[in-house]
């Protein structure tokens, strides 16, 4: 069996009899010539006539050419005539084997369709769409091509998933300046521009109920640099991050990232690298991340390092008890990214 698995794991269509006799490691050339035979009579090996015999007793020929065996496909056809009509259902019918290299990218695009059609009426960012279809933020990113290749079979246009790309933003926006200003520092570059997208085009700025003067992309480890925000306090907002404005009263910096270890962490060396600002985590939008991620199949963690982070002191910040569900996904390896909140979750939580 091991070496007939040699055979049809050869990457070309003709093997010579010298490849066979290294496979099969036979020195007695009577039985290696009666394998041979056998697996001709299998259907396995066909000969190639026109590359003659070997000239032995008894002969064996030059070269054969490997019959690989058909991939059975059957078991995919259900599963193909279930999808969205709106789909190629009649081209992957007979394609199966195109079905199965497109299996995730089309599953979820079906599921979408089926349950969530009127999503795509409304924009989203790449990644908030992505996670949005299929559960994993950085899909759209990492198989791009793919994803083009299946929107293309099934006649679907470029723009179908109705997303749109976020460029390389600024470090800030700074929607209005009252006082006393609030700043929100938002972990990831999508739900930075889609908060800062939304505010531009409503002029709201009041966010589940707190009124926010100014987004700040986190940019990563860029946000826990020692003083980052103290300085820019001091030069973007004349001080009022450290000391009173003339309202007598001193900015609040806010923090908004994933739900993972990582994103924990980001928010206490961010505040331990700037001990005179007052920062909290946005507890609201913790809060509706953690209830939106209670009704899905949340993905794994891309970080395996097992680094982990002080939770129960950021559940008390939050005002959650201990026992909050996002401990046990947290020990299950899972985690929610923050862009769970997208497009039209933000527009629904900003007045």
């Amino acid at each position: 069996m091991k070496r007939l698995e040699q055979v049809l794991k050869n990457p070309k269509k003709t093997i010579s009899d010298q490849e066979l006799q290294q496979i099969f490691q036979e020195s007695d050339y009577d039985l290696f010539h009666t394998e041979v035979e056998r697996l001709v009579e299998r259907g396995i090996l066909s000969p190639v006539k026109s590359a003659k015999s070997n000239g032995r007793l008894p002969p064996l020929f030059n070269k054969y050419r490997i019959i690989k065996p058909q991939a059975d496909n059957t078991g995919y056809l259900e599963s193909i005539r279930r999808l969205n009509p709106v789909l190629n259902l009649s081209g992957y019918l007979q394609r199966p084997e195109l079905y199965k290299k497109h299996l995730e990218i089309i599953e979820g695009i079906s599921r979408y369709l089926w349950f969530a059609k009127d999503l795509l009426k409304m924009p989203m960012s790449r990644k908030e769409r992505s996670f949005s279809v299929w559960g994993r933020e950085k899909m759209l990113d990492e198989h791009r091509a793919l994803v083009m290749e299946v929107l293309k079979f099934n006649r679907l246009d470029e723009n179908f998933l109705n997303y749109y790309d976020t460029p390389e933003p600024f470090f800030e926006y700074i929607h209005d300046r009252g006082e006393p200003m609030t700043i929100l520092v938002i972990e990831n570059k999508d739900t930075w521009f889609t908060f800062r997208k939304l505010m531009q085009a409503t002029g709201k700025n009041c966010i589940t109920g707190r009124v926010v003067n100014v987004l700040l992309y986190g940019e990563g480890n860029k946000i826990t640099k020692q003083r980052a925000l103290e300085d820019y306090s001091a030069t973007m907002l004349g001080g009022q991050g450290d000391q009173a404005g003339s309202s007598g009263q001193a900015a609040r910096f806010l923090y908004f990232g994933d739900l993972d270890w990582e994103g924990i962490r980001l928010f206490f060396r961010t505040r331990e690298a700037n001990p005179t600002l007052e920062l909290k985590p946005f507890s609201p939008l913790y809060r509706l991340m953690l209830e939106m991620g209670q009704s899905l199949e949340l993905p794994k963690s891309l970080d395996q390092r097992g680094v982990s982070a002080p939770l129960s002191e950021f559940l008390a910040l939050l005002g959650l008890p201990e026992e909050e569900s996002l401990g046990a996904w947290l020990a299950e390896g899972k985690y929610i990214p923050q862009e769970i909140i997208n497009y039209q979750v933000a527009a629904k939580i900003i007045k």
